[in-house]
């Protein structure tokens, strides 16, 4: 299979003729439809301030070592990390709000992650599903992953989980989850929101 790259490369050179093949090619090879999970870390930049980025790579990578087993218990994989990002993607709405509740289950009970100078962090999390363009191991593209980072990286609070509300519907309307409307780039979203700790 080329890779994506390549194809996108191959879309960018091709004639208004050539390009439905090659877009169905692209789909055919990577697009999926799933969910995205976005997790940031809350109170991290001012943490760093105070600290220093050493201290905070390894708060980073304590973060990421927490997350993936519960993303892939929960039948998930970790797309990628990105600063103090963890992007994951799963096959059901479900399976990723079965993982973002572990996240901050186990956050609320440590009281977050500790940090050198005696405070702590925490995690907000975002989430969408919808069809994906997802390079495994990689990098995902699409509304959904937009989305769910818009959700948890910009609106979210510490121990928040932001679900819109297509990925609840899909994972079965959990009863857990309240509603509530936010506006991401202008455009209301209606998402269900749960809030641990």
């Amino acid at each position: 299979m080329k890779t994506f790259d390549h194809l996108l490369d191959t879309l960018n050179a091709a004639t208004p003729d050539e390009r439905p093949a090659i877009e169905a090619l692209i789909r055919s090879s990577f697009q999926i439809h799933g969910t995205a999970l976005v997790l940031d870390m809350t109170d991290f930049s001012i943490s760093v301030r105070r600290t220093g980025i050493l201290a905070h790579l390894a708060l980073i990578r304590r973060m990421q070592v927490l997350c993936r087993p519960a993303v892939e218990a929960a039948g998930g994989e970790v797309v990628k990390h990105d600063a103090d990002n963890v992007f994951a993607v799963f096959r059901e709405a479900a399976q990723a709000l079965q993982a973002a509740e572990a996240i901050q289950r186990q956050l609320a009970e440590r009281g977050g992650l500790a940090t050198a100078d005696g405070r702590s962090v925490g995690a907000s999390i975002g989430i969408d599903s919808g069809d994906l363009l997802l390079i495994r191991e990689t990098d995902y593209f699409g509304d959904a992953v937009n989305i769910a980072a818009k959700l948890g990286e910009d609106l979210a609070g510490r121990g928040e989980i932001l679900v819109s509300e297509r990925a609840w519907q899909e994972a079965g309307q959990p009863a857990d989850y309240e509603a509530a409307e936010y506006a991401v780039s202008g455009m209301p979203v209606a998402v269900r929101r749960r809030r641990f700790g």
